[in-house]
């Protein structure tokens, strides 16, 4: 199998999403797949190329993040620049990857049945959707830790470059949890969500000499 791989986020290509399509990619080609292409398609050269490169590959890879329930801009403008090989008599499988901060898949479902409708108005095979909760700040996390949660990614890049579809057992488990439960674990889940996200906040200020002005609120009303 040729696969085309693009990173959607406005981050590449130090972008979460790209660490999980790194580890996707390490599976795949240990599997035997072969990658035509790589592309960030926050750069307009990457966007291009992806359009030029669409038509060689067997299945194309789309990775992105969720941004406040929405897709970013980069990922938009690649839709739009497809729009003229719908119905096109050889369009690759279509497979897409949508990480995001939030703790629950549920509000990653809204822009899945999208992607569901795109592939079939390019007429392209539909591979499906890996989506994955709470990944915001994974490139701060122990090494260690990062590994065992990378290493799912790695088995689903297996399974495509053996089988041409991803396992859609790895694909559930990785979504999980759909919505947070109430009571105790709720609240607990909650609270080392929150902690995590400082972390990672907090360092982003600190690296900007910004951290002294966290609790800074600009637009409040003077009193």
């Amino acid at each position: 199998m040729r696969l085309l791989v693009l990173d959607g986020s406005p981050r590449a290509p130090r972008s979460n999403t790209g660490l999980l399509l790194d580890a996707m990619l390490r599976g795949f080609t240990a599997g035997g797949g072969a990658v035509i292409g790589r592309h960030d398609l926050v750069r307009p050269s990457g966007r291009d190329g992806a359009v030029r490169q669409f038509a060689d590959a067997d299945a194309v890879l789309l990775g992105f993040p969720l941004y406040v329930d929405a897709m970013p801009a980069p990922v938009k403008e690649l839709i739009e620049a497809l729009a003229p090989r719908a119905g096109a008599p050889r369009n690759p499988a279509l497979l897409f990857l949508v990480q995001s901060g939030f703790p629950e898949a549920c509000h990653s479902r809204p822009v899945e049945r999208l992607l569901e409708k795109l592939a079939r108005r390019l007429g392209a095979p539909h591979l499906g959707t890996v989506v994955r909760p709470g990944t915001e700040g994974i490139r701060t996390m122990a090494e260690s830790w990062v590994a065992r949660r990378l290493a799912p990614f790695e088995a689903l890049g297996r399974g495509l470059a053996r089988d041409g579809r991803v396992d859609p057992a790895i694909v559930a488990a990785l979504a999980r949890p759909e919505r947070l439960g109430r009571g105790p674990s709720w609240s607990v889940r909650l609270a080392i969500g929150r902690f995590f996200a400082h972390r990672f906040w907090n360092a982003q200020l600190r690296a900007h000499g910004a951290l002294a002005e966290r609790d800074a609120r600009p637009y409040e009303a003077a009193r």
